[in-house]
């Protein structure tokens, strides 16, 4: 997925910066010269950082406040951009976004942990029922074929789980 950065900002050279955010951050980079146009750009798409100058005039209708409200997912950085400088913004949005992009993996490996442990209880509980009806005395054979047929896809199904949860740990 390509990240996209919006700078919110009325400086002068904020495309100097836009530019190296683009090459350092490997992303496309916007920017909105208003609270009004960043209101406006966020309600089309969704961005990955947002860069919110704490520069920028009060004398705009359209609040921080609701700018934050609609940038939903959004890495935040509410910062004097004229003070810090183009190669502090680079450096530590860098960083923000490396700490995002390891949070998210992080969550999606203990997500698939949390599931595939889900499924082995299940397929752990479908086994013994399976063993369980096939002591049963009173299962026609007809029915214990199919019970054990039940039992082999369901043991199949364990093992390549297993398989797969360990090739991605």
């Amino acid at each position: 997925m390509e990240k996209t950065i919006l700078i919110v900002t009325a400086i002068d050279g904020a495309e100097n910066l836009a530019r190296a955010l683009s090459r350092e951050a490997d992303a496309v980079v916007e920017i909105a010269r208003s609270r009004r146009a960043a209101l406006a750009r966020l309600r089309r798409d969704p961005v990955t950082a947002l860069l919110l100058d704490t520069s920028m005039p009060e004398s705009e209708m359209t609040t921080s406040e609701m700018v934050w409200q609609n940038a939903d997912g959004a890495v935040p950085l509410e910062i004097n951009l004229s003070t810090l400088g183009a190669n502090g913004v680079v450096r530590l949005l860098r960083s923000l976004l490396e700490g995002r992009e390891q949070a998210e993996t992080l969550g999606r490996r203990e997500a698939a942990t949390a599931v595939a442990q889900e499924l082995q209880s299940t397929i752990t509980g479908l086994l013994l029922q399976s063993d369980m009806l096939l002591r049963e005395k009173t299962i026609t054979p007809a029915m214990a074929d199919k019970v054990r047929q039940v039992k082999e896809l369901t043991d199949a199904l364990r093992v390549r789980l297993r398989s797969a949860h360990t090739h991605a740990a």
